[in-house]
């Protein structure tokens, strides 16, 4: 007897080892908050200032979504992280900047295009940034490299601008990139939400920072401007690398976790883009993989999925968004459409409509989640661990 009551002691000792020992991310992963419901929020990055053709796009998009409803009537949302200007053309690498806003006559369709899909509920609206890289970057970059200065001179797509000089929040006219200085990083910031507020009525509640990177003190100048929400990958990316990748980890973060000014972070880390062989049934995929664990489905997508000149094609896009929802309502019965702004005032306000309240069901959505955490997973499963915790989880999954 004594002999078993040695072996339970070791047993209990190496879970509370390893418990301890993972006490971090489990914990975070408690906190974590479990949504009730499948959710599905395609994320459109890049519209804005640009070519006249995405007036149509947009016109298209927002007549398709509105034709979706979930279980409680709520039509489909886009959200479209819009850049709000343009380079004029034949800017030259010495000349002063100058550029044109989406309250410009001539980019009149693309805003009226916007705003009317934000009237039918269709699209809900994020700030991207005035520009989609950072000016001063650009124009050192045009000094050096003939293919930024002849985009300059006619600037068309910013998807067609080396990766590196794509991101906004990092000095990438050479590489590893630099940061940029507070007050110019404070000044950019205080620009850009006020003319966001001018064409919109507010200042932007959510913000997707171009191609992920972004560093504490914009997070900071955000936040102090009125920005509640962030859009991140999981990770806050600070730099490019010598190659021009995108790198600099400083932070790691789940949905519902708080930043900088008690920012709400949302993560986003699965794709939609057909453009790229992207298939409903991979998005689909994800939709179940983030359900089975208590969390919204953030699809990116791209403006050039849906445009000609940047490698689209409207009508495959359309109909590959179409089979999507017509496929994820049939599968899901529960579905809500939702706009990330909608999520994060769910999270801070804990509303038991959107957020799981027992315990026990949280408790089953928490064992999978942990399954997933690397090495303690395997572990875990090895020790009986999960199996211990199971008669206290619940066992009724909702359909």
């Amino acid at each position: 007897m004594s002999f078993l009551i040695a072996i339970l002691l070791a047993w209990l000792a190496l879970l509370a080892g390893l418990l301890l020992a993972w006490r971090k991310p489990l914990l975070a992963l408690w906190r974590e908050p479990v949504f009730r419901a499948p959710i599905l929020i395609v994320e459109s990055d890049d519209w804005g200032a640009g070519p006249l053709a995405q007036a149509e796009a947009l016109a298209a998009i927002a007549e398709r979504l509105a034709r979706q409803r979930d279980a409680s009537g709520r039509p489909a949302v886009m959200t479209l992280a819009l850049v709000l200007t343009l380079p004029e053309p034949a800017m030259a690498p010495g000349n002063p900047w100058r550029r044109r806003t989406l309250a410009d006559p001539a980019l009149q369709p693309i805003l009226e295009a916007i705003r009317a899909g934000q009237a039918r509920g269709v699209f809900a609206l994020q700030l991207h940034g005035m520009e989609h890289f950072w000016p001063e970057s650009l124009l050192a970059a045009a000094r050096e490299k003939p293919e930024v200065a002849a985009w300059l001179a006619a600037p068309d797509l910013t998807e067609h601008l080396p990766s590196p000089l794509q991101s906004r929040w990092t000095d990438a006219a050479v590489l590893p990139s630099r940061p940029h200085s507070s007050p110019a990083v404070e000044a950019a910031v205080a620009e850009e939400t006020r003319l966001y507020a001018d064409l919109f009525g507010a200042v932007p509640e959510v913000v997707v920072p171009p191609t992920f990177v972004w560093n504490r003190e914009v997070e900071a100048a955000w936040a102090a401007h009125g920005v509640q929400v962030i859009i991140t990958p999981g990770r806050r990316l600070t730099c490019r690398d010598a190659a021009g990748r995108p790198a600099g980890v400083d932070k790691t973060m789940r949905n519902g976790e708080r930043g900088e000014g008690g920012v709400v972070y949302l993560v986003r880390d699965d794709y939609f883009e057909p453009s790229f062989g992207h298939r409903p049934e991979q998005a689909l995929a994800a939709l179940a993989r983030k359900t089975a664990l208590g969390r919204p489905c953030l699809l990116e997508t791209h403006r050039g999925n849906f445009l000609a000149a940047a490698g689209g094609n409207l009508e495959t896009a359309m109909a590959a968004l179409d089979a999507l929802y017509a496929q994820a309502l049939r599968d899901f019965p529960m579905l809500r459409f939702a706009s990330c702004a909608g999520l994060a005032r769910a999270i801070r306000e804990n509303d038991p409509a959107w957020i799981e309240q027992a315990r026990r069901r949280r408790l089953t959505f928490w064992l999978r989640r942990a399954a997933g955490v690397p090495r303690f997973g395997r572990l875990a499963r090895v020790l009986g661990l999960f199996a211990l915790f199971a008669p206290f989880a619940a066992r009724k999954q909702d359909g």
